[in-house]
């Protein structure tokens, strides 16, 4: 909305004041300047402002130098007129008699006989052509003129337009402040004109109600300066129009309309607004506070028993003061903003953490320092295994999410699968989430628990030597993730082979999934119970059959239970044991044994006898024959085992001795 400079210094007084300074102080409040325009024949400066919804009641040159005054603090030029309305007609309501009245409802009707001149001035089209407004009859450039400076204005119609609508009122307002007959009388006097030259006459009808447009609700401003425009309106009319000015016929009803009060208390005023820039880092203070609030027009109450102010909103000022940080953003607005601290206070304090919580999060560093990617998915879905009950959800919202999971991994399948569409070839996930499980099968009840699960896919993840290709990852690559995870955590769980057993079922993990030869658990040796389970993914869950042959390798682990068999590194179980001063001596031997034999009953069966001697036993190979022996397939182990003693060197007498041990515990492997 375009502002003329000239009008507005008609008001107050802001040449004093830099007009750059003008500028950075009326954009600090809110009110943004676009654009300024100089007018050296009129010298005058046309102000383009940026008026937001909220401050529509600055629509006239009077209105922004009333704002202007509260922000610059600098009084108005013009004083307000009384009106003078105690010898006109008066109407009461029936419902409002006996109440309070705190406005007057004003109409002043004059009757404008004869027009002499028709020729509008060119410095009133200057102003309608810089707000835009298209030149009419010279009465309504007169009548957008005073609007454009008052922000109020005259209506006008004629004789013929209140006969048709019955109704005087609805030329300017929507509401029905008098009886449509009653407001006839004031108008008694033309009904007496004669008839021929009754619609000659032009009514100009002066009202102190105006209505704020835009609004769904009404919103009505008693305007103290309705006298001012009303004599500004009739000098323009008789200097410019010619002519004299009748008497006129006025009436007037006493309304009552409801201040808006709001309280505001002092603490929420530091808390929104904070310290003031000053050397030591103060709140701004009461004094202050109340001069803001009495500039704005607000007429502030102090309490001191509740530290509060409480306010008056005014008419004018209802549609956008309607909150206690309104209120406070209009004393910051004027104190400006620019004076308060633009940064938070930083808090030494930090707040309380659990275990449970810090352990989660290290749990979570750890796999993405292996090399895993964390993955959020919806606990929603429909689960794979129907052989038991699962949670169903009442009213779903999709075919696809009808049931709470039973697990995390088919998740991670389907996040597996999404990836290898996308020519993602290589996938290593992990996800922290809830699973619903079976409690108590007599009345279909669920407990809800957290799980850790994961999903390794890599077909580039080791190379035995620069010029070789690029191999997938191998059940002992997998498995020496899940130890190296485990001792980072400091937890007591170790990898214990899991036993095959077609009654058994565990629903706490997800089996169905994993191969049956293939499948890890993860034991708590303290309380002798299996907290996860890790293993190779059977490809008959993978969709596509282009990647049926995959290797995937999936773990899911209770994390309750996880984080109970981890203990504190406060105290370290270590054991110190000297390293030996004499020689070893190292034997490679290769030993065929049955398929589903363990390495750890081989290297027991091997330490017996001679744990003192024996100092290691690693693996160096395996592979499996063809042959079929006793219609069993036959695999080859190569063990690597070192000799050595911590008081002597050994003798040949030594090495034979431990060399038939050895054989006669290799036969007892073999026949086994």
């Amino acid at each position: 909305m375009k502002f003329s400079w000239q009008l507005i210094n008609n008001f107050t007084d802001l040449n004093r004041i830099d007009f750059n300074q003008f500028k950075e102080n009326l954009t600090l409040s809110g009110l943004e300047i676009d654009n300024v325009e100089n007018i050296e024949k009129y010298k005058d400066k046309i102000i383009d402002l940026s008026i937001t919804a909220n401050r529509e009641e600055l629509s006239s040159s009077l209105s922004l130098a009333i704002e202007a005054s509260t922000i610059f603090n600098t009084a108005l030029k013009i004083i307000p007129i009384q009106l003078n309305y105690k010898k006109s007609i008066q109407y009461n309501d029936k419902t409002s008699r006996n109440k309070k009245y705190t406005h007057i409802a004003y109409i002043r009707i004059i009757t404008l006989k004869e027009i002499v001149t028709n020729t509008t001035p060119k410095w009133l089209l200057n102003q309608l052509e810089i707000h835009q407004i298209d030149q009419k009859d010279i009465l309504n450039n007169i009548k957008e003129y005073i609007k454009i400076k008052w922000g109020q204005s005259f209506n006008i119609t004629n004789y013929n337009k209140i006969q048709q609508e019955n109704n005087i009122i609805q030329d300017f307002t929507s509401i029905k402040l008098f009886n449509p007959k009653e407001i006839n009388l004031i108008i008694k006097s033309i009904r007496n004109t004669n008839k021929s030259e009754i619609n000659k006459l032009n009514l100009l009808i002066f009202t102190t109600i105006n209505k704020i447009k835009n609004q769904h609700f009404i919103n009505y401003e008693f305007s103290e300066f309705y006298e001012n425009m009303f004599i500004d309106s009739m000098k323009l009319i008789t200097t410019i129009i010619g002519g004299t000015i009748p008497k006129y016929n006025d009436a007037h009803q006493k309304i009552f309309i409801k201040n808006s009060i709001i309280k505001i208390k002092k603490q929420n005023i530091n808390k929104s607004l904070g310290y003031i820039q000053r050397k030591q880092l103060k709140f701004i203070n009461t004094q202050n506070i109340a001069k803001i609030l009495q500039q704005l027009k607000l007429y502030p109450k102090y309490h001191k028993k509740d530290k509060s102010f409480e306010v008056t909103i005014p008419s004018y000022r209802k549609h956008d003061l309607k909150r206690e940080i309104d209120i406070i953003e209009e004393i910051g607005r004027i104190y400006q903003f620019k004076h308060f601290f633009n940064e938070i206070k930083k808090s030494s304090k930090q707040g309380w953490k659990s275990k449970n919580h810090i352990k989660i999060k290290e749990i979570k560093n750890t796999l993405r320092r292996l090399g895993l990617h964390e993955v959020i998915n919806c606990c929603i879905h429909n689960n794979i295994n129907n052989n038991f009950i699962n949670p169903k959800i009442y009213n779903p919202i999709t075919n696809t999410q009808q049931e709470l999971r039973t697990n995390i991994l088919e998740n991670l399948i389907n996040n597996y699968e999404h990836n290898i569409k996308y020519s993602k070839n290589n996938i290593e996930i992990f996800e922290i989430g809830k699973i619903f499980q079976r409690y108590n099968t007599d009345n279909n009840t669920y407990i809800e628990k957290r799980h850790l699960s994961g999903l390794i896919h890599n077909k580039k993840y080791t190379r035995s030597n620069w010029n070789n290709d690029d191999k997938n990852i191998t059940i002992f690559h997998f498995k020496n993730i899940i130890e190296t995870f485990l001792e980072t955590i400091n937890s007591r769980a170790i990898l214990k082979e899991k036993l095959i057993n077609n009654e058994r079922k565990d629903f706490n993990y997800p089996e169905y999934l994993l191969k049956k030869n293939k499948q890890i658990s993860i034991y708590d040796p303290q309380t002798k119970t299996i907290v996860g389970l890790i293993g190779e993914l059977n490809n008959k869950f993978i969709k596509k059959s282009n990647y049926k042959n995959d290797k995937i390798y999936i773990f899911e682990i209770n994390l309750n239970q996880l984080i109970e068999t981890t203990k504190s590194i406060n105290h370290l179980n270590y054991t110190l044991q000297k390293y030996s001063n004499y020689p070893s001596v190292t034997r490679d031997i290769s030993i065929k044994l049955k398929k589903y034999v363990e390495i750890n009953k081989i290297k027991k069966t091997i330490l017996e006898g001679d744990k003192e001697l024996i100092e290691s036993i690693d693996v160096f190979n395996e592979y499996s024959t063809n042959h079929n022996i006793d219609h069993n397939r036959v695999r080859c182990v190569g063990l690597r085992i070192t000799y050595r003693s911590k008081s002597r060197t050994l003798n040949n007498k030594d090495i034979i001795g431990i060399d038939t041990n050895l054989e006669h515990k290799l036969q007892e492997l073999q026949e086994t």
